[in-house]
């Protein structure tokens, strides 16, 4: 790593130019993120996530950072990586956390994660023995984080999401995935609707999770790790048309007197079924 640099200037270009970071279509052109936390400093070294910049919050001691900090001292992934020690004031411009612990990276986009326009066939059989899971138009980054850190904890091994689902590197994507996104493979779909027939037609079951006339309850699916679970937007499910495409449709029975699941805990549920 380099030198460290004091930075006590809000105005500082380099602290300017990270803070168009917390934009998604500044993101998305510089091909770099911010990870707001120690945790997660930590797993994106431990996952050699290429790491951008480090920044430290002047005058805070963090053994978790002071431990990844030393791990990053030899590797040559890390001899460009910059590291700066920022003010107090300074640091809260680009930090979220109401209690920082010290800690932001500046990480470059993950290799792990692919946008594409449609999901072939080819594609499909090149899945085969991976676990997957499909999200339609999941929207609250908040549960995309969590199904991502559920979909890891269950030995998921990829995501296929539409492209109208919340960013992977929003930073409550981020903090509820909990570093699972640095082992998690996704591929973010232009053409949604294209992954349900390849994926059946490599001999995978497709269920959408969902209830609705003729839908089966899980325990009479009896689902394997072979198929896949849709699941769909917060407020709306899954589009009809996707259904449509579906091996059928499948629920997890809950109490009468309860009117559905969160997205989240649905999709954290079924993957511990197929785990």
């Amino acid at each position: 790593m380099r030198e460290t640099v004091l930075i006590e200037s809000r105005n500082n270009e380099t602290v300017r130019n990270y803070a168009k970071l917390t934009d998604k279509k500044y993101r998305s052109r510089e091909q770099s993120f911010l990870c707001d936390g120690a945790k997660l400093f930590a797993e994106a070294v431990a996952a050699g996530a290429r790491i951008e910049a480090v920044l430290l919050l002047a005058g805070r001691e963090n053994p978790i950072i002071a431990d990844t900090l030393a791990r990053m001292r030899t590797p040559e992934l890390y001899k460009d990586t910059r590291l700066f020690s920022l003010t107090p004031p300074v640091f809260d411009k680009l930090c979220d956390e109401k209690s920082p612990d010290g800690v932001i990276t500046v990480i470059k986009c993950l290799d792990n994660f692919r946008k594409v326009y449609k999901i072939e066939r080819n594609d499909a059989e090149a899945m085969r023995g991976e676990k997957l899971m499909l999200l339609s138009s999941v929207r609250d980054p908040g549960n995309l984080g969590t199904i991502v850190r559920s979909a890891a904890a269950f030995g998921f091994d990829r995501l296929i999401l539409s492209d109208d689902c919340a960013d992977l590197y929003h930073p409550r994507t981020l903090r509820g995935a909990m570093g699972a996104l640095f082992r998690m493979r996704a591929d973010v779909v232009t053409d949604f609707a294209s992954a349900v027939p390849a994926l059946r037609a490599s001999g995978r079951r497709v269920y959408a999770a969902e209830l609705r006339d003729g839908a089966l309850s899980v325990d009479e699916a009896k689902p394997t790790a072979a198929d896949c679970f849709v699941i769909g937007n917060e407020g709306h499910g899954i589009p009809p048309e996707i259904s449509a495409l579906c091996t059928g449709s499948v629920y997890i029975p809950i109490a009468p007197t309860s009117e559905s699941l969160n997205a989240a805990t649905a999709a954290s549920i079924l993957a511990y079924i197929q785990r």
